[in-house]
């Protein structure tokens, strides 16, 4: 089956700013958009970079530095972290450190363990920032992903065209959920759009002309999407069924399906060859210890999937038993999660991509975008499955990869939908009327992102939003830390204050006092709560605790902090905690 490509979506009228189709722009016009998109994609995410910082942002600086020391020193095999295994974020976390603190390597002795809060005050006593550090890892981030949209729209526009590539791209990357997630350092927005270049690279090469050069980079990015984490592991059975798809295309000529089946073998295989081959190039601990990166990776993320803990304490653990109406509901309940925190536009979106696989009336730009459109809900329901079946994996960004799929999955609808409407409004200029209905669409896109400042990724759907006011979804990521830490700073003598902080490492950063981290043994363990408490003068939690921790229901809040008009944080003095809850 070969995919012929369409200019804009066959409404092709030749307006006079282009050349020989509405898609072929004139050179400067094309370098001046090329500019503005870039900036588009850049300066709002670059924008008050470090005015919050994420819960486990300050954990993966730790390990970034960690890294950075053991390249430095050439200790390779100290370049691991688990089941993640974060090597492309502990290669972000090494640039900054290149940056900011290049004299780390000399300076340090040995590695800091990641869940202390040692590291943040080394860096304060050798004259620096830990929200400097933060800031040039986050701005490094956001460098790589506005460079994989890049990619992205550059083998979209190979698939299609340019006006739709640009269009699916900016749909997808001003959603404002995934616009939040880029502008942080984690691992799940590199996932995201590793896992989506995959797809397309593949696609391309599978139905555009079978260069090598697409084999190659669909692999590549699969190895980069394994060393960011994991979970990637499911591309290669998506990768799988995406080859049986060609394969059943064109392998049932009785002339040659063993030439074909020789083929999508060698196809399956050189893929894998390639990701394997990548995947040891870019881990410098591969080098030395492929066996210990291998062990520490997918036996702990096994170990994690079937037992619920890493691998050094879940020796004797019964294992999960599996029960599909179980991780049925966990289906429905991502599904739902993620409904709250996409826009309307994405539901419709989604709906009018639907529409244009079933369709048995397509027009022939239509039939192109079916496999592709078909490949990306083959990723997104795998990887929703996935993190279904395992246990405790329920964090909304674990499936960010879904989010992805979803908003090109919606660029896509729109793009076909409006260009079929365009050609029918104006039958002689279709081009210019899509990019107007196009404009309108993406203003509405990016208009989310409005209420939602500086975080983003806390944006509710309103229409979920209108009709469930009382069960909006609460994810708590270290929102708001920093309101409370201005409130606290503003107190007399603030610098000798100490705070008890839900997310603490989060707060630390903007609180000129000591910061005492609120560990979740606390909820049940009273005498390590006792102590702490006694330490400190306020105690910082998130609303909505009390069952867990009833003492609250005891004590009034001095100050409550709101985020999208709903209590999310308080402040209580630790002089109200009643004196009988020190007796034993």
């Amino acid at each position: 089956m070969e995919i012929v490509k369409v200019s804009c979506l066959e409404t092709t009228r030749n307006p006079d700013w282009y050349n020989d189709s509405c898609l072929e722009m004139n050179k400067p016009i094309r370098v001046v958009i090329i500019l503005i998109v870039l900036c588009g994609l850049i300066v709002p995410r670059i924008m008050q970079l470090t005015d919050f910082t994420a819960a486990d942002e300050p954990f993966w600086l730790v390990v970034g530095a960690n890294y950075y020391y053991a390249l430095t020193h050439f200790e390779f095999e100290n370049t691991i972290y688990e089941y993640h295994p974060a090597v492309t974020t502990m290669w972000i976390v090494t640039a900054a450190m290149l940056v900011y603190f290049p004299e780390y390597r000399g300076l340090m002795n040995g590695y800091f363990q990641q869940e202390k809060t040692s590291f943040d005050s080394y860096l304060v006593e050798q004259g620096r920032n830990p929200l400097d550090l933060l800031r040039w890892s986050r701005f490094f981030q956001v460098l790589v992903n506005v460079a994989l949209w890049v990619t992205a729209f550059i083998l979209l526009k190979i698939l299609l065209d340019e006006l739709s590539a640009l269009a699916i791209v900016l749909f997808a990357s001003f959603a404002p959920y995934l616009f939040g997630q880029s502008r942080l350092l984690n691992h799940e927005s590199m996932v995201g759009l590793f896992s989506l270049i995959t797809i397309l690279a593949l696609t391309i090469y599978l139905f555009k002309g079978r260069h090598p050069l697409h084999l190659v980079l669909s692999g590549m990015a699969a190895a980069l999407a394994n060393l960011t984490k994991s979970s990637s592991i499911v591309l290669l059975p998506v990768i799988g069924m995406i080859v049986g798809y060609w394969f059943l295309q064109n392998g049932f000529e009785k002339e040659n399906i063993w030439q074909k089946t020789r083929a999508a073998a060698g196809i399956f295989l050189g893929w894998i060859g390639i990701t394997i081959l990548f995947y040891f190039i870019f881990w410098p601990g591969m080098w030395v210890a492929p066996g210990k990166m291998l062990h520490e990776v997918y036996g702990n993320a096994f170990s994690y999937a079937f037992l619920g803990s890493r691998l050094s304490v879940s020796a004797g653990l019964e294992p999960v038993r599996f029960s599909l109406p179980e991780a049925l509901r966990s289906m429905l309940a991502i599904l739902v999660s993620i409904a709250w925190r996409t826009s309307p536009l994405t539901w419709i979106g989604v709906v009018l991509a639907f529409i244009a696989i079933v369709s048995k009336n397509q027009p022939r730009s239509q039939k192109i975008l079916k496999p592709f459109l078909l490949f990306l809900f083959l990723l997104t329901f795998a990887a929703i499955s996935m993190f279904a079946v395992i246990s405790g994996r329920d964090q909304p960004h674990y499936v960010l990869v879904s989010y992805v799929c979803f908003e090109v999955i919606a660029g896509l609808g729109w793009v076909v939908s409006l260009g079929y409407l365009s050609d029918k409004l104006n039958s002689k200029r279709p081009t210019m009327i899509l990019i107007a209905l196009l404009g309108v669409v993406l203003a509405f896109q990016a208009a989310g992102l409005l209420s939602f400042r500086p975080y983003y990724y806390t944006y509710l759907n309103p229409v979920l939003t209108f009709n469930n006011k009382d069960q909006v979804p609460v994810f708590f990521y270290g929102e708001r830390m920093e309101t409370a830490a201005a409130y606290l700073a503003e107190k007399p003598n603030a610098q000798f204050m100490t705070a008890l902080v839900y997310f603490g490492r989060s707060f630390s950063y903007y609180f000129p006092g000591d910061t005492l981290v609120f560990k979740p043994v606390f909820f049940t363990d009273k005498s390590q709560l006792q102590d702490n408490l006694r330490k400190s003068d306020y105690l910082v939690i998130y609303s909505g605790l009390h069952e867990r921790l009833p003492i609250l229901n005891e004590m009034t809040p001095e100050h409550v902090i709101d985020l999208n008009g709903r209590p999310y944080l308080e402040i209580y003095p630790v002089s109200g905690v009643p004196p009988s809850f020190y007796e034993n």
